[in-house]
């Protein structure tokens, strides 16, 4: 009796364990996605693990498994391996027909552009004797900007100094901007004449626009590092510094351009490395996907190539961000700004300034900032 009873089992075993080998994989689904698609470094969101079975066979034992650049700190650590990459898996017991969805908390520790491409899936024969696997692709992305940073000083003066542009430029007409219709004059362009106007009166009337300052600024990122020791903390640095600028900037309706000299080979934006002075809010977007793309071992070219590329009328503020001052790149700054109003921001570390560049000095047009930071 005990015999037949032991057969029963090892027949229902074998039998289980042969429908499940063929079956357990059948109307699985497995699907990752981030709760944002973008925000910026420093902040937290949350990955959903969305786990489907649409069978009645239940699955005992499913472990779903992941990795992803180890920047993203995930703070269920337990069940996670970090080195180059971190390495998530989780455990489930899935019934028939049920949908189970998870919540795991991520913080976006720093700047970049984050994939999870597949996850794998594992489970367990009856008693665990056999092993059995399955991959699925996914398409959980996330972008983390760069982050926000303290730029009030850079902003104070760049206040002051486009100041200093506005008192010193001419007056635009704003053609949003109407005021009245006055008689014409052999000064004003056909296309301000009013037709209407001109046929109602028998004389020829032109409209007047009030008359609008337009300020602008050029920024120049450098983000080269190629000395034998690296300074990744000041490369970081001068990134967020130049993002937040841009950001600040816009958001008081000036017009701004960007370029810097890092590799975009490899991104997802092309490879066009800026973009000439504007408003529009979609360049902010690309600058910002641009700069979390871009990866130090991409490298970076030559940053004085760089100064010469947008030109940008005299009127234009300029600002270069660089780590990487000395006396040959300054009076290459020089040549680029000419007469027109300029800033440089110099991040170092703090209480580290080489003597070659200690002598630099600003000038009447040209202000040097130099800015600290704290060894990560």
């Amino acid at each position: 009796m005990i015999l037949y009873f032991i057969l029963a089992i090892g027949l229902v075993t074998a039998i289980w364990n042969l429908c499940y080998k063929h079956y357990w994989a059948k109307n699985i689904t497995v699907r990752l996605r981030f709760e944002e698609d973008a925000l910026y470094a420093g902040e937290e969101t949350k990955l959903y693990e969305v786990i489907e079975n649409r069978k009645a066979m239940p699955i005992p034992v499913l472990e779903v498994g992941f990795h992803t650049k180890k920047e993203l700190d995930f703070a269920e650590e337990d069940n996670a391996n970090v080195s180059d990459y971190i390495y998530k898996r989780d455990i489930f017991a899935v019934l028939g027909r049920q949908k189970i969805t998870r919540e795991i908390p991520v913080k976006c520790t720093r700047r970049g552009y984050y994939e999870v491409r597949e996850a794998e899936l594992t489970t367990y024969s009856l008693l665990h004797k056999k092993r059995l696997g399955r991959e699925f692709k996914s398409d959980a992305a996330i972008y983390v900007y760069p982050k926000m940073t303290k730029v009030s000083d850079i902003m104070s003066l760049c206040e002051r100094m486009l100041g200093t542009l506005q008192c010193s430029k001419r007056l635009y007409e704003d053609p949003f901007a109407f005021r009245t219709i006055r008689d014409y004059t052999t000064d004003d362009p056909m296309k301000t004449i009013n037709w209407k106007a001109s046929a109602k009166t028998g004389t020829l009337m032109v409209n007047t626009f009030d008359s609008v300052l337009s300020q602008k600024a050029m920024l120049f990122l450098d983000v080269e590092d190629t000395g034998i020791l690296k300074y990744e903390d000041l490369v970081e640095e001068s990134i967020a510094i130049a993002a937040t600028l841009v950001r600040r900037l816009l958001r008081q309706s000036i017009e701004v351009g960007f370029c810097f000299n890092g590799s975009t080979n490899g991104g997802n934006t092309g490879k066009e490395s800026g973009f000439a002075p504007t408003n529009g809010k979609g360049m902010l977007i690309h600058m910002e996907r641009m700069l979390a793309e871009y990866r130090l071992e991409d490298g970076a070219h030559s940053y004085e190539a760089e100064l010469d590329k947008y030109p940008v009328t005299e009127d234009t503020l300029l600002i270069f961000i660089t780590k990487n001052l000395n006396p040959r790149l300054y009076d290459a700054i020089k040549r680029r700004a000419g007469e027109s109003q300029a800033i440089i921001v110099y991040p170092v570390y703090r209480g580290e300034v080489s003597q070659e560049t200690s002598h630099i000095k600003s000038r009447k047009n040209i202000r040097v900032l130099m800015r600290e930071v704290d060894r990560g």
